[in-house]
C-alpha cells in the first residue's frame, strides 16, 4: 500500500520536475537532502541541505548564480550530505547567459565525488577528484573539429590532471554538442543513474519536457556514496551562470531480479540504437549531436577522435543562424521601401502631369 501511494507521488512529482516516467521502477522518491528550490536559504542566508561560496551568490526569487558576468570569477555549491540512493535521478534548471554577443565562457560542471567545497581551475572547483564531473563547456581554448557549446563527461581516480589548454579533449567518456544559451526554453539537465546498467545524461533545450540524449553510458559504476556540487569560472571572457532548482529523486526497484535488469538494459540501449538511426542535420543544430556515433556507447574507453562537425568550428550555430536571419530581414526591408517609394514617386508625377494639363486648358 505504502509502495503504491509512493510510485503515484512519484509520477505527479515526475511532471512536476522533469523525471524520466519511461523509468520503469517501483517508485521514485524525492530526496529533500539534495534537492533545492527558491528561496535557497533562510532568514540566517545558510542552507541546511547545501553550502556555497567563492564568487557565489544567491536572489531567493529567482536563481544561485555560480559567477556574475564578469572575468575571473569563480563560485560553488555543494550538497552538505553525501548521495546514498543506490540510483537516483537529478534533474536540475540552469541558466547561461551574458551580455556579449559573440565571446561567452567558460562554462559550469556538475560533480559526483568524493571530494567537496575545494575551489580549484577546473571550472572553478578543484582538479584531480576521485568520480565524475560533467563539463558544460561555452568556450573553446583551441580549435577543435567539433563545436561548443559542448559537454563531457570525465572519469577520475584522483591521478588525471583535466587539459586545460585543450578542453580535456581526449579525456572524455563521452561528449556531445549542445545549445545552451539563449534558446526557446528553459535549459534542463536530467541525469539519471541506474546501478549496473547505465548512467544517461539528457538536455532540455527545445522544447518543455522534451529531452535529446547526451550521452548514455553502459555499466557506469558512481563512486559510493558521492557528494553532488556545481562549480563555476570565467576568464577573460565571461556569462553569468545559474541553478534555478535541482531536484534529486531515489529510483527504487524492490521486486526485480538479474533478468529484468537485462531485459530492461536491452530495450533501453536498443531505443537509443534505434534513435541514432536516423541523424537529422537540424536535430543536430537545434538540439544537439553526439561527438561520436551514438550507437557506440562507451564502456569507459575514452575516444581517440571526435567526429567532425560539418560545419565551422569556429562559429557558433546561432550566430550563423542569427546573421542570415538579419540580412533576409534587412533585404525584405528594403524591397518594400523601394516598391513603397516608387509608388509615390509614380503617383506624385501622375498628379503633377494632371496639374499640368489643367492648367494649359484654363489658359487655352
Amino acid at each position: 500500500m505504502l509502495l503504491g501511494l509512493a510510485a503515484l507521488f512519484g509520477a505527479a512529482l515526475a511532471a512536476r520536475t522533469g523525471s524520466n516516467d519511461a523509468l520503469m521502477a517501483d517508485a521514485i522518491v524525492p530526496l529533500r537532502s539534495h534537492s533545492l528550490y527558491s528561496p535557497y536559504v533562510d532568514s540566517s542566508l545558510q542552507s541546511k541541505q547545501w553550502d556555497y561560496g567563492g564568487d557565489t551568490i544567491i536572489d531567493t526569487n529567482r536563481y544561485v548564480r555560480l559567477t556574475q558576468d564578469r572575468k575571473s570569477e569563480r563560485g560553488w555549491l555543494w550538497s552538505r550530505t553525501p548521495l546514498e540512493a543506490e540510483n537516483f535521478e537529478i534533474t536540475v534548471e540552469f541558466s547561461i547567459d551574458g551580455n556579449s554577443p559573440t565571446h561567452h565562457g567558460d562554462g559550469f560542471a556538475l560533480w559526483l565525488t568524493q571530494e567537496r567545497n575545494e575551489a580549484g581551475p577546473v571550472f572553478g572547483s578543484r582538479d584531480y577528484w576521485h568520480g565524475f564531473g560533467i563539463f558544460f563547456d561555452t568556450f573553446a581554448n583551441t580549435p577543435h573539429k567539433y563545436v561548443f557549446p559542448r559537454i563531457m563527461i570525465m572519469e577520475n581516480d584522483g591521478t588525471k590532471q583535466y587539459n586545460i589548454d585543450r578542453d580535456g579533449d581526449g579525456q572524455e567518456l563521452e561528449s556531445c554538442t549542445m545549445q545552451l544559451r539563449r534558446v526557446p526554453v528553459e535549459t534542463r539537465l536530467r541525469l539519471t543513474y541506474i546501478r549496473n546498467m547505465y548512467l544517461e545524461l539528457a538536455i532540455q533545450n527545445h522544447e518543455w519536457n522534451q529531452w535529446s540524449t547526451c550521452f548514455l553510458i553502459r555499466n557506469a559504476t558512481m563512486p559510493k556514496n558521492p557528494f553532488l556540487g556545481f562549480s563555476a569560472s570565467t576568464g577573460e571572457v565571461t556569462d553569468a551562470h545559474d541553478i534555478v532548482s535541482v531536484s534529486t529523486n531515489s529510483i527504487v526497484y524492490s521486486s526485480t531480479t538479474s533478468s529484468y535488469y537485462i531485459a530492461e538494459r536491452k530495450r533501453i540501449f536498443k531505443e537509443e540504437e534505434h534513435k541514432a538511426k536516423k541523424p537529422s542535420w537540424f536535430g543536430r543544430l537545434a538540439g544537439g549531436s553526439s561527438d561520436k556515433s551514438s550507437s557506440e556507447f562507451s564502456s569507459y574507453k575514452p575516444k581517440s577522435k571526435p567526429k567532425p562537425a560539418q560545419y565551422d568550428s569556429n562559429e557558433h550555430p546561432s550566430m550563423i543562424t542569427s546573421f542570415f536571419l538579419g540580412v533576409a530581414w534587412l533585404l525584405r526591408w528594403l524591397l518594400t521601401f523601394a516598391i513603397i517609394g516608387a509608388i509615390v514617386v509614380f503617383v506624385l508625377r501622375y498628379l503633377r502631369q494632371n496639374s499640368l494639363r489643367s492648367k494649359r486648358r484654363m489658359m487655352a
